[in-house]
């Protein structure tokens, strides 16, 4: 989740575990296109909002590799998951210079900011993949049902666009390192597009290469910090609770969060559909009646 503020801005109109070497060069700046696809095209959004470095570096990062469009909430929206304010109109806003606006803003939450763009700024070609992030702050394990890093890059699943979310963990919110590789992991993914069902979930544990142990493929599972809420002392008659965080102690084996305390990066592919099939099956098994009591013998 959340480690650092946003700044302002200027607005004008991731059960097995795999690991490799953390060696992380950047992409060579003539990233080859397929003249008979064209570019490949990239939504960068996120839910720290328009002003944080992570997205300005992780975009930066990903023009080597692609045609890239900004998109993300005006403010910061932290915690959002995939929630959307329906109902609502939108205003999209370039943020920039004037003459040369390098992204834009939505008055909404992550999920609205990604749907705004995968509606009403889809390239010629349709976008090929959705990057959310880079995020100040983990989101594996649990955390990523609560992360707006997370939402955006399922509304990209949404929509059926290959997606991405990306975060970094740690003390130090220096960006470099992450986007560098991230560039390096969407010219793998342009190589070799996932479905678009899934999305993967990038975890950073430490904002430089020297400071990460590896690279881990794991399942999703498990908090390196519990959230909660404590009650304090009422206010003009009404209960008050203020949030409370609490370090984890034990982490689920082969999960994302236990590699991410292990110091890799982390990388869990996360399924848009929720079923669980096993329990499908058996719910199969009950046949259930719409009746709330046996029809009458005739």
């Amino acid at each position: 989740m959340k480690t650092s503020s946003t700044p302002a801005v200027t607005l004008i109109v991731a059960v097995a575990l795999v690991v490799s070497s953390p060696a992380c060069t950047a992409p060579t700046p003539e990233a080859p296109e397929d003249a008979a696809q064209g570019p490949y095209h990239i939504l960068v959004t996120n839910d720290d909002g328009i002003g944080s470095p992570g997205i300005r570096e992780l975009a930066d990062a990903l023009r080597d590799v692609g045609e890239v469009t900004v998109v993300a909430p005006c403010g910061q929206r932290s915690g959002s998951s995939m929630s959307v304010q329906l109902g609502q109109g939108k205003r999209l806003m370039p943020v920039g210079e004037d003459d040369a606006p390098w992204g834009h803003c939505v008055e909404g939450t992550p999920a609205d900011a990604a749907m705004v763009a995968l509606e009403g700024l889809v390239p010629e070609g349709g976008f090929d993949l959705v990057v959310s992030g880079i995020n100040a702050g983990a989101n594996t394990g649990d955390l990523g049902h609560m992360s707006g890093t997370v939402g955006a890059a399922m509304m990209g699943a949404y929509y059926g666009v290959p997606s991405v979310a990306t975060s970094l963990g740690g003390q130090v919110m220096d960006f470099g390192y992450a986007a560098a590789f991230m560039a390096r992991f969407v010219e793998e993914l342009r190589r070799r597009p996932p479905r678009p069902e899934v999305v993967l979930s990038v975890n950073f544990p430490a904002a430089t290469e020297d400071a990460i142990a590896g690279v881990a493929i794991a399942r999703m599972g498990g908090s390196y910090i519990q959230f909660g809420y404590e009650e304090v002392e009422p206010e003009d008659g009404a209960r008050r609770f203020r949030p409370r965080y609490t370090p984890a102690e034990t982490h689920p084996p082969g999960s994302d969060t236990e590699a991410f305390m292990q110091g890799m990066i982390t990388i869990a592919p996360l399924r848009f559909d929720w079923t669980d099939e096993d329990f499908l099956r058996e719910l199969g098994t009950w046949e259930l009646d719409h009746r709330l009591a046996p029809p009458p013998e005739s």
